[in-house]
């Protein structure tokens, strides 16, 4: 059933076009269409326009049924639901302005379901849940009976319910069927018939030159005399060569004309390889970076989390999950400010980053502040700055003049840049739009050291995380692998297979005090018993997997 049909629509600001429809835009009952697009490609104008909250330029959008809108902005305009909603969703009784960014768009999408829809416009919904409120989202709009369309930068949350992409580059809305990772899947086949094409291109475009500087080379010779011929001889034959020169020259003309002709192919824009100057990198020797021994937290005579228990190797990468509010942030600060509760390597260098961004000087440029404390080479500087999609010239910009994102972009750079080998990063994925996270993401893969780091980005996790600890219950659970793998075990206090949490936490507390009398043996210890015990303790931590 056709929900909406749009048509020929064009919008500009300021003399410049920012959306231009070439083929009529059509969604019917049942779709899920992800919008997608670089930070100010026109993602929101587009949504705008089609949920009638904007007017185009030109063009015509026509609606068969009710919409409901989650849209970034019009707080003042949001409703509260029925009672039943704002339990299912969390929404406690305050006033709107008191209200969190999170309670905020729970109730926004609360008061969307409550009109029921047929049509439901969904602008970021997820960039201020957490992974809880995100997996009751994505729940709700797969049972969702109408159409839906949203612009959101979680991967993950696009594969689990988009059925198409819409991608707007270049101002033109071009749609992809599938979900985002059948999107990009396509974007790279596209990506590798577009090298085909500028290769057969290229390899024609030399024949033709080359054939045609033969010719050319060969009509200059038969200007000159033989050397074995007088020039009697010569004379008599010139008319003859004149005649083939002519024909020749004719040739060359039609080659060069055919190059002229030929469909030209632009070479896609390859980016350069990241690969850290290890020369450049302090590395840690000990066995372990960071030792984290009950750690425990009040805030104004409340628990907030106690009993947190591991440990960290040099070089892992370690993602903190679980809701808002749990003590993520809290964690990290604890590390970096060397709490009781927590022991650091003495050889480690600290780089902190949150989204107050009071790294950075308003008043230098985004490579000044950069280039500040690094030891990298302004050269590898830049380069990083361009896979986060930074053009040339954008680098001496100067912060004070930067959108939020970019901003954002600039001091996560400063940090994995800077003269550190642990990197602390609470949320670094808020405000980038979905292909700077992709980047970023490969950015963090090739640095050398640790990473401790807080998040929602189910994706970033998946890719980055050797480790997850996933708060739950006023404590925390330290697993294995990426936040996937975690999942797949499935491991909480009332289900654990084979060991409880307060076992599992006196596991990882001997285990810890092991490694740390292996890396400095005490007095009396002996290396084969605490070698033996550590395998022992190993395999019961396995098994209790």
């Amino acid at each position: 059933m056709l929900l909406l049909e749009a048509a020929n629509i064009e919008k500009s600001y300021r003399d410049r076009l920012i959306i231009k429809l070439l083929e009529p835009l059509k969604i019917n009952r049942g779709d899920r269409i992800g919008i997608v697009g670089l930070n100010g490609a026109g993602k929101s104008t587009l949504m705008n326009i089609l949920a009638k909250e904007e007017a185009a330029d030109t063009g015509s959008v026509h609606v068969f049924g009710r919409i409901s809108s989650v849209l970034q902005f019009g707080d003042e305009l949001v409703e509260k639901p029925s009672e039943a909603l704002q339990r299912t969703w969390g929404i406690r009784d305050k006033a709107l302005p008191t209200m969190s960014g999170g309670e905020k768009t729970r109730l926004k999408i609360a008061s969307a379901l409550e009109q029921r829809p047929d049509l439901l416009f969904l602008d970021e919904p997820t960039s201020h849940l957490d992974l809880q409120g995100i997996q009751q989202l994505e729940t709700e709009l797969k049972n969702f009976d109408g159409g839906v369309v949203l612009i959101s930068h979680d991967r993950t949350f696009l594969d689990e319910i988009c059925t198409k992409i819409l991608e707007i580059e270049n101002t033109v809305p071009t749609f992809y069927s599938g979900n985002y990772s059948a999107y990009r899947e396509q974007k790279e086949h596209e990506r590798t018939r577009q090298y085909f094409e500028y290769e057969e291109y290229t390899k024609e475009k030399q024949r033709l030159l080359e054939a045609a500087r033969e010719k050319t080379q060969k009509v200059k010779s038969m200007k000159k005399k033989p050397s074995r011929m007088s020039y009697k001889e010569a004379n008599l034959g010139r008319g003859r060569v004149k005649s083939k020169q002519a024909a020749m020259m004719k040739n060359v003309k039609a080659m060069e004309k055919r190059v002229e002709q030929l469909d030209k192919k632009e070479k896609p824009r390859e980016m350069d390889a990241v690969q850290f100057d290890i020369q450049q990198f302090t590395p840690v020797h000990a066995k372990l970076a960071i030792q984290v021994k009950d750690a425990e937290k009040n805030i104004e005579d409340q628990l907030l989390f106690a009993g947190i228990s591991f440990t960290v190797k040099p070089g892992s990468r370690i993602a903190l999950a679980g809701h808002n509010g749990c003590g993520k942030s809290t964690l990290i600060s604890m590390i970096k400010t060397d709490h009781p509760a927590v022991t650091l390597s003495k050889a480690l260098k600290i780089g902190y980053f949150n989204q107050q961004l009071n790294i950075l000087n308003e008043e230098l440029s985004i490579l000044e502040n950069i280039s500040e404390n690094s030891p990298y080479t302004e050269e590898f500087i830049r380069t990083i700055l361009a896979r986060l999609l930074f053009k040339r010239e954008d680098v001496h910009k100067k912060v004070s003049v930067l959108s939020g994102g970019e901003k954002v972009k600039t001091a996560l750079t400063k940090v994995f840049l800077g003269d550190y080998n642990l990197l602390l990063l609470d949320e670094p994925t808020n405000y980038l739009d979905i292909f700077t996270r992709e980047a970023l993401e490969s950015v963090l893969q090739e640095y050398p050291g640790t990473i401790v780091f807080a998040t929602h980005d189910r994706q970033l996790m998946n890719a980055l995380a050797d480790h997850v600890l996933v708060f739950q219950n006023k404590s925390a659970l330290f697993s294995e692998g990426n936040y996937d793998a975690f999942q797949q075990r499935a491991i909480t206090p009332e289900n654990a297979p084979s060991i409880n949490q307060g076992e599992r936490l006196a596991l990882e507390l001997e285990l810890a005090d092991i490694i740390g009398r292996l890396s400095m043996p005490r007095k009396g210890d002996q290396k084969e018993a605490l070698e033996a015990r550590y395998n022992e303790l190993i395999c019961k931590k396995k098994q209790g997997s």
